[in-house]
């Protein structure tokens, strides 16, 4: 065996042991930093955040168990880097109470009596404590049950999206129809 040949044959032995050590030492010229900020933590609907539904005559506050609303809370997302989080988090919980129960949750009897959100949507506006559910006029007039769901959900998303503020004043206006008006949360809520 020529000398030639050894050293191939030396160099093809150790090559797979080498290329993994100068990988090491080399890190590819990205050097060590510590934790890097990339601005506010991500933000959704609060998970002690309560939608209230139906089951019988009486509201049940239930967490949000829509699997099928990520494009909605991705859209909702989008406009609260500009709007703040508390007006997302009360605007999702108001949506996704105007979306209606999941699927698991009407299995087990969970109704609402908002009419069904597919040709609508409520605006909401948060000034301070001060909450706003809107609801298009051609939604029409909406029973005492309906009235409650919006007002306990919009002042509990106020309260999680900010636990050290006082109790929201929330309104439901549905124009042309009436107006309702409750200061945070009291006894309908439970």
């Amino acid at each position: 065996m020529t000398s030639a040949t050894a050293v191939r044959r030396r160099t093809a032995r150790l090559a797979p042991l080498l290329l993994p050590a100068v990988l090491l030492l080399t890190a590819c010229g990205v050097p060590a930093s510590g934790v890097v900020r990339a601005g506010d933590p991500a933000t959704g609907i609060g998970q002690t955040t309560m939608l209230y539904f139906v089951r019988g005559d009486d509201l049940t506050a239930l967490p949000d168990d829509t699997a099928s609303t990520t494009d909605l809370k991705a859209a909702l997302a989008f406009r609260a880097q500009h709007a703040g989080t508390v007006l997302y988090d009360v605007e999702l919980a108001v949506w996704l109470l105007a979306d209606g129960p999941g699927r698991a949750d009407r299995s087990k009897g969970v109704t609402s009596e908002l009419p069904a959100a597919q040709r609508w949507r409520p605006t909401v506006r948060v000034a301070g404590g001060a909450v706003t559910v809107q609801l298009p006029s051609y939604v029409g007039p909406l029973t005492a049950v309906a009235v409650r769901q919006l007002l306990c959900t919009a002042a509990d998303a106020f309260l999680t999206a900010s636990p050290d503020a006082e109790p929201a004043k929330v309104t439901v206006k549905v124009p042309g129809h009436a107006v309702w008006r409750a200061d945070g949360f009291d006894r309908t809520c439970s």
